[in-house]
């Protein structure tokens, strides 16, 4: 068995090449360009990180795609990265939300436009492999993965490594410790903190709850405390299709299930069909899909009208690529063990409805970065200890969750309003939405405003208004959502009696 030694450096060791791993490779390198800046102190310990991809390719074709919101824009500018995501979107200006009523009622309204400009960063929709192409570019990767980006001198990104054990560990006088990561392949990579950015089946969360057990701290949540699924997911890319201007996004609601189309650059239309399972399903008990279930949830919706005269068959016959998975619903309780911590999807998974997955994977990495700083401007010749990792991981996590817990339960909300699942969420989006004002644009707003961002770097200049500007609702509008409730609960009340 092979060992690579983590040196005298802070040594962050990153389980999975994704857009919160990689991110999180960008945050630490300008970290270390900051500290390097900074002349009030001579001396730093400077921190090294290294990715393990288990993928031969850090940039696998799936036909995802994915939104970019304001505010993972501003941190993805903070590192020099928005510039290259803005050659490749169709910025999102109008959205439409179609009904399938008889008379084809659709709200239309330029709230990502007005958002866009309040804060300064369009909504952005892409290829998940171009914004991942783009994160794994300019790290300037070089041979056997050798991070050349100014900041990033001694790391490296490596794929085809599967991890297979993680490990807390200490030399023999208990004075020096870390942790240990062992690969399929038989190697050992030892740092000083282990960060899980492998997603929603995660290795890295599955050993932190196995070492909290042999601790006596049980963290593994039982059945509906953890991962569940209502709601599976057709999605892909299409050839343009006539009637779908770039720039306008379209979500269609129908009995139980949605589309989602995001017409963009490069003669593309990115979808979803997202529909409600026959059952509620728990972690362990996922369902698996199959070829022949792909094709028989596209027949059984293919003329389900979208847009115009557009049914989901011509998205279909058009596409490119396409996949299709279960969507995956919660955020978990327990988000560190002492020298291991886990972010992105592989600790909060929702629904893509509202966009906002890959930007919390963007604030995770952002918030993560701004703890490190914290403690090598603290402690600039020391390493922390795993006491003191713990309590600042903590207070790191306490934050992200108590945002990710409101934007989990907006997303939870959204995707079933969608899909018209209940009486009430058909009758509140048909007939209290579409008088309800600019609320929604208000609430996203409020959700933007609220975002982490790189402490240690300058605000970009682009950055507007937004940021500040008191962003609560009027009297006029929240009371007319309120009557339109008030309506709503007499009717079901009389519908009872």
């Amino acid at each position: 068995m092979t060992e690579k030694s983590a040196s005298d450096e802070l040594h962050i060791i990153i389980i999975g090449g994704s857009i919160a791993g990689l991110t999180l490779a960008h945050a630490l390198t300008a970290l270390n360009t900051s500290l390097l800046q900074d002349n009030t102190q001579t001396h730093r310990a400077k921190i090294r990180f290294t990715v393990l991809e288990k993928r031969t390719s850090l940039t696998p074709q799936e036909g995802a795609s994915i939104g970019i919101l304001p505010h993972g824009g501003r941190i993805l500018d903070q590192l020099g990265l928005f510039e290259c995501v803005e050659k490749e979107i169709a910025p999102l200006h109008t959205a439409h939300l179609r009904f399938p009523d008889t008379n084809r009622f659709v709200l239309t309204n330029d709230s990502p436009r007005v958002i866009g400009e309040s804060f300064g960063f369009p909504f952005a929709f892409l290829e998940r492999r171009t914004l991942l192409c783009i994160l794994a570019d300019r790290l300037g990767l070089g041979q056997r993965g050798k991070v050349t980006k100014d900041g990033g001198e001694g790391s490296q990104v490596l794929c085809d490594k599967e991890v297979a054990r993680v490990e807390l560990i200490a030399d023999s006088g208990g004075k020096r410790e870390g942790v240990l990561v062992r690969t399929k392949d038989g190697e050992d990579y030892k740092g000083d903190l282990v960060v899980g950015c492998d997603g929603v089946h995660s290795i890295v969360r599955r050993e932190m709850w196995r070492i909290s057990a042999e601790d006596g701290e049980i963290m593994e949540p039982v059945g509906r405390d953890g991962l569940t699924a209502e709601y599976g997911c057709v999605f892909g890319i299409s050839s343009a299709v006539p009637g779908f201007p770039p720039g306008e996004h379209v979500a269609s609601l129908n009995d139980k299930r949605s589309f989602l189309t995001f017409p963009g650059n490069h003669d593309r239309t990115f979808w979803f069909l997202i529909w409600k399972l026959d059952r509620l399903y728990s972690d362990g008990d996922m369902p698996r899909f199959a070829t022949t279930d792909v094709a028989s949830v596209v027949e059984k919706y293919a003329n389900d009208i979208i847009w115009g005269e557009v049914a989901f068959r011509d998205l279909w016959t058009r596409r490119t690529r396409h996949n299709m998975t279960v969507l995956e619903e919660n955020v978990f309780e327990n988000w560190h063990h002492k020298r291991i911590v886990c972010i992105g999807d592989s600790i909060h998974k929702i629904a893509p409805n509202t966009g906002q997955g890959a930007n919390c994977a963007i604030e995770d990495a952002a918030g993560l970065a701004n703890l490190l700083h914290e403690f090598l401007i603290a402690s600039p010749s020391s390493k922390p200890s795993t006491e003191q990792l713990d309590n600042r991981l903590r207070r790191y996590t306490a934050e992200r969750k108590a945002r990710m817990h409101k934007i989990h339960k907006v997303a939870r909300l959204v995707v079933r309003l969608q899909a018209r699942d209940t009486f009430f969420l058909r009758f509140f989006a048909r007939y209290v939405l579409p008088y309800a004002g600019k609320i929604q644009a208000r609430g996203a707003s409020q959700a933007i405003k609220g975002a982490a961002r790189l402490n240690f770097i300058p605000i970009p200049t682009r950055a507007a208004n937004g940021w500040t500007e008191n962003t609560t609702g009027s009297g006029k509008e929240i009371w007319g959502v309120i009557l339109g409730l008030m309506f709503v609960l007499g009717l079901i009340w009389t519908r009872r009696g």
